[in-house]
């Protein structure tokens, strides 16, 4: 099975295979106009959901805030996510050009810092939070303190994991992730 990752900050693009072999270019932020208000419950994808609680476990035990679930920015992870799965690509920027951040713009979402993470062939929450972790840059996004909501697309074992500093009035779009639970988790 090939595993891939990806992950992409306000600074820098990167991917990783499955052999190590790393990959980046520079990209700069951006934002937009008001995001609309579209508070939407925790996700509905139980995976997703047990992958927000792990994530937010794991940046609690190292003191830093959880990730609040934002249901625009899991909007344009869901959606970036069914595109790699029905155009066949698997990159931060699709066929078209268009960048985390041209697509986080056009939702109308604003933000003052924002990051992506994509991976492939993971099929469990944990293992994809597990090699997010076993990787620099990934792991980066994940305990980056300036990251205060998200929101996260799955298809298949296709990830994108999209994290915001909301500017100002964006968090008005984001609802609360669900406390963490203790339903058994599978192994990797």
């Amino acid at each position: 099975m090939l595993l891939l990752l990806g992950m992409f900050t306000a600074s820098a693009l990167g991917c990783l295979g499955s052999d190590g072999s790393p990959g980046s270019g520079p990209l700069a932020p951006g934002g937009s106009s008001p995001p609309p208000p579209s508070p939407a419950p925790a996700p509905s994808d139980s995976i997703v959901a047990q992958f927000v609680v792990l994530v937010n476990q794991h940046r609690a035990s190292l003191g830093l805030g959880t990730l609040t679930w934002h249901a625009g920015v899991a909007a344009v992870a869901q959606a970036h996510s069914q595109d790699m799965v029905d155009r066949g690509f698997f990159s931060h920027t699709n066929p078209d050009g268009e960048s985390p951040w041209d697509r986080l713009a056009g939702a109308g979402i604003t933000y003052s810092y924002a990051g992506e993470n994509i991976a492939y062939g993971y099929p469990t929450a944990s293992a994809v939070l597990n090699a997010w972790l076993n990787s620099s840059g990934h792991k980066a996004n994940i305990e980056n303190p300036n990251f205060t909501h998200h929101g996260v697309g799955r298809v298949g074992t296709y990830w994108t994991h999209v994290f915001i500093k909301p500017a100002s009035s964006s968090a008005a779009a984001s609802t609360s992730a669900p406390a963490p639970t203790s339903a058994p988790l599978p192994a990797m």
